[in-house]
């Protein structure tokens, strides 16, 4: 398999609504197929195949791997956008496992030979447009931030002490509006969080995890695989793995 992948961070104004810009190209002169886990983000991916038009898909939180096959040639543009965008730029609400696709705007023109640059470049013009009319509730940018912060090392009872925000509450507005209850929202954040070390060989829990067990636990119930089998894959099945993805 031989994926090129590589991302840009958000500028400051937009850090509240996306993790990161990212592309990916296929230039194995086959067909790659790869697995990919949950990553606890709203991914908006535009797709450029081999004498195809542009197509623009979004898709909700993930509760389980996915197989995807990337066809020879065909790039890739994503945003892995965080929750706060779902209700302030995307303007929807997205059940788990969920996709859209979305009408294909002209004014992008995106290609193959579009660099990351430019996309960032042309996206974030689009999103910093929408943030200049919108009237955010401070309670779930707070509460979102607290989340983001701990990298899901923290629990619905503290969220809700430290936002003022009752428990209850707190989950209707994930269910509702993500799909998934916030205690599984957290766990898959702190999985997501534990992939650039299971990506470095390093298999020794860090501070969102209890002890070992509850590591390997957590691991498999995202994956269906232990730490130690993700990393002997890393760079054959598991993109996110990979050494382009961690770098």
């Amino acid at each position: 398999m031989i994926i090129h992948y590589s991302d840009h961070a958000p500028s400051e104004r937009l850090q509240d609504f996306v993790f990161t810009f990212w592309k990916t190209q296929n230039t194995s002169g086959t067909h790659s197929q790869y697995t990919i886990f949950p990553d606890a983000g709203i991914e908006w991916i535009c797709s450029i195949l081999p004498n195809q038009p542009p197509r623009i898909n979004i898709f909700g939180l993930s509760t389980h791997g996915l197989e995807i096959t990337i066809p020879d040639q065909a790039v890739l543009f994503g945003v892995r956008f965080k929750l706060l965008a779902v209700e302030y730029l995307l303007k929807t609400t997205l059940p788990a496992n969920s996709s859209q696709e979305l009408n294909y705007p002209e004014r992008f023109e995106l290609s193959t030979q579009t660099s990351l640059d430019a996309f960032v470049e042309i996206i974030s013009v689009q999103l910093q447009e929408q943030l200049h009319s919108l009237s955010i509730d401070p309670r779930k940018q707070k509460l979102l931030d607290w989340v983001y912060r701990s990298k899901g090392a923290i629990s619905v009872q503290q969220l809700a002490l430290e936002t003022g925000w009752a428990a209850r509450q707190i989950n209707r507005y994930f269910t509702t509006t993500f799909g998934l209850p916030l205690k599984e929202y957290l766990e898959q954040l702190a999985f997501f969080s534990s992939l650039p070390q299971i990506g470095a060989g390093d298999f020794y829990p860090q501070g969102y995890y209890y002890d070992q067990s509850h590591f390997i636990r957590q691991t498999k119930k995202h994956t269906g695989n232990t730490p130690k089998q993700l990393y002997q894959q890393r760079n054959v099945r598991f993109i996110q793995l990979g050494d382009d993805y961690n770098e």
